[in-house]
């Protein structure tokens, strides 16, 4: 996941459950220590690994000291590397959803009010890195923090109206609205302590230099050059910690990663590789592992769009992005640009086909050709007022007209975007590629809804209502130059919101199913993004120092370094030797 904060994708029986105690993943993860590693083939030694485990998630350089995980441009958040010092409530296998969520900082929950309260149980005997005791008040002023400052909910964590630590292991959250259907943002919201951000005058922008957590690492040595921390002495669940070093090195760019990669000197990766079977896997088909054998190569977990800033003229205007929709070569951009890692998106609907098949209203099967249609293209334009004038689509004098903006340091989506912008060219719209040098701006132009367009994965969670979400929900919007959590091109539609909040406030499968239908047909008919390629699970990783990573034969997590992940790998890895 050189360049993707994304998460596995599969449909879900997490909304049906309610309260619940989570036996196997109490003891996979139970203060009593016995180790995290339930489900896994990991040898029970307990020893301690000698080598620094080297991950790379995204090329950034050079690295600033911020960790707040509350900002999507600090080095943690971007690195992925956050739950190692902050960690969630739960862990959600999405590769498996009819797993029970795993307890980390909570051990049961329950919903009761109809959705709108959630009641959970905290972890004893967990310490903060700094010695001092956690407790259900620090996840009361987390979420109360939240409530305060919305700007912060990176991952989209709905914000409560209150929070209260009813006693020290019992916290209460109350919602406006039912979030029955909404555990995993719940969930796998970090975790902040109140002893140290109570003095924090704007969590926005406090740095975190150095982040006082309950994980099992802490901060041990900062340079521009990279991150490297060390296991924490005092964390709750040591006995399931074999690694004693994370090395989060800085990269310029996916190319200085995959070489770095290459060489043996990263031991997880998360990029995009042209040829990974020659380049990566033959080197050292012995230690050198990737997801599938063959290609793929990759396992796919979201959908990767051309997200739109539906605020700037002429992208406003659905049928111009139904246009552009249809003037794209998709089969071109999963060759060439993705290098067959990724398949072209067959369905306006948004839907990651074929795992969401069953979900899949008849009218948006297969309605994506692969190569375009430029008659269709030319079908919209003509009917909403647009005539051809010097090779371009023109309306009032002014051709449809924008950029696409993305980091070039993201090799593949670079490549993308020169690709799209010389096909729709072609076609007779106004494009320009813009390049962006360095990873972070375009993460703040992102938030800020400071572009015209740009190619982008999706969010995920355990069903398709995560994506549209994630492309959407207004209310986890911005004004332009905020902060937005989601729905980066400030996408505001009442029919959208409403049938986001039937899904979320719901555990009925058939309730569930109509919002998703009212949904599929907004994205067909609206484009609030424009669906391009089935992405990938970025993953690349080496057994020459530790075993224990996910596989198709345990599939206990997503293979990639993704920001929910990360963790959980990480205390399943055992020392090879």
């Amino acid at each position: 996941m050189s360049h993707r904060s994304m998460r596995p994708r599969v449909l879900s029986g997490l909304a049906t459950m309610s309260a619940v105690i989570l036996a196997a993943g109490v003891a996979a993860c139970s203060s009593s220590g016995s180790s995290a590693t339930s489900g896994t083939n990991s040898p029970s030694s307990s020893a301690m690994g000698k080598k620094t485990l080297v991950v790379e998630s995204t090329p950034l350089s050079p690295l600033t000291q911020t960790f707040n995980p509350f900002s999507a441009t600090s080095t943690g958040y971007t690195l992925h590397s956050t739950n190692l010092y902050y960690e969630p409530l739960f862990f959600f296998n999405i590769l498996n959803p009819n797993q029970a969520p795993v307890p980390m900082l909570a051990t049961a929950y329950s919903f009761s009010d109809g959705g709108k309260t959630l009641t959970l149980t905290t972890r004893s005997g967990v310490k903060w890195s700094d010695g001092k005791p956690f407790s259900a008040a620090d996840v009361a002023f987390t979420f109360n923090l939240l409530a305060k400052n919305p700007a912060l909910a990176q991952t989209g964590t709905p914000a409560p109206t209150s929070a209260s630590a009813t006693g020290p292991n019992t916290v209460v959250l109350n919602f406006a609205a039912p979030q029955a259907g909404n555990l995993y943002l719940i969930g796998t919201q970090a975790i902040v302590s109140q002893h140290v951000w109570q003095s924090v005058s704007n969590p926005a922008t406090y740095p975190d230099a150095n982040p006082v957590g309950t994980g099992p690492y802490v901060l041990d040595k900062f340079s521009p050059q990279g991150v490297l921390l060390k296991a924490n002495p005092g964390y709750w669940n040591k006995s399931a910690v074999h690694v004693p070093e994370v090395d989060f090195p800085s990269y310029v760019s996916n190319t200085a990663a995959e070489q770095a990669l290459e060489s043996g000197q990263i031991d997880w990766a998360g990029n995009y590789i042209t040829n990974v079977q020659n380049v990566f896997v033959a080197k050292d088909p012995a230690h050198n592992k990737v997801w599938y054998s063959n290609t793929p190569y990759m396992t796919p977990n979201n959908v990767v769009t051309l997200w739109l800033n539906v605020t700037r003229a002429p992208l406003t205007d659905p049928k111009v992005r139904q246009a552009i929709s249809y003037a794209v070569d998709r089969k071109q951009l999963a060759a060439q640009g993705e290098t067959g890692y990724e398949l072209p998106a067959t369905s306006s609907s948004g839907l990651l086909l074929p795992v969401d098949q069953s979900l899949l209203q008849d009218q948006y099967a297969n309605d994506l050709p692969a190569s375009g249609d430029a008659a269709k293209v030319a079908s919209i334009l003509s009917s909403d007022g647009y005539t051809k004038v010097n090779g371009k689509w023109t309306k009032n004098g002014k051709t449809i007209k924008f950029s696409v903006e993305d980091p070039i340091p993201f090799s593949d989506f670079w490549l993308d975007v020169q690709l799209v912008t010389a096909q729709l060219n072609k076609q007779g719209f106004d494009v320009k590629a813009q390049g962006i040098g360095n990873p972070t701006n375009w993460f703040t132009d992102q938030a800020t809804g400071n572009f015209d367009s740009m190619i982008r994965w999706s969010n995920n969670g355990p069903t398709p209502y995560y994506y549209f979400y994630n492309w959407m929900d207004n209310a986890t919007s911005a004004p332009l130059g905020k902060t937005a959590a989601n729905n980066f091109g400030r996408f505001n539609n009442p029919q959208a919101q409403s049938a986001l909040t039937r899904y979320v406030s719901s555990t009925d499968q058939a309730a569930q199913k109509e919002a998703l239908n009212t949904l599929q047909g907004i994205m067909s008919t609206q484009v609030p993004v424009i669906p391009l390629l089935y992405g990938a699970s970025w993953a690349e990783f080496s057994t020459r120092s530790y075993t224990g990573w996910p596989s198709q034969a345990n599939p206990y997590a997503d293979p990639g370094p993704n920001p929910i992940e990360l963790e959980y790998v990480i205390l399943h890895l055992r020392p090879t030797s």
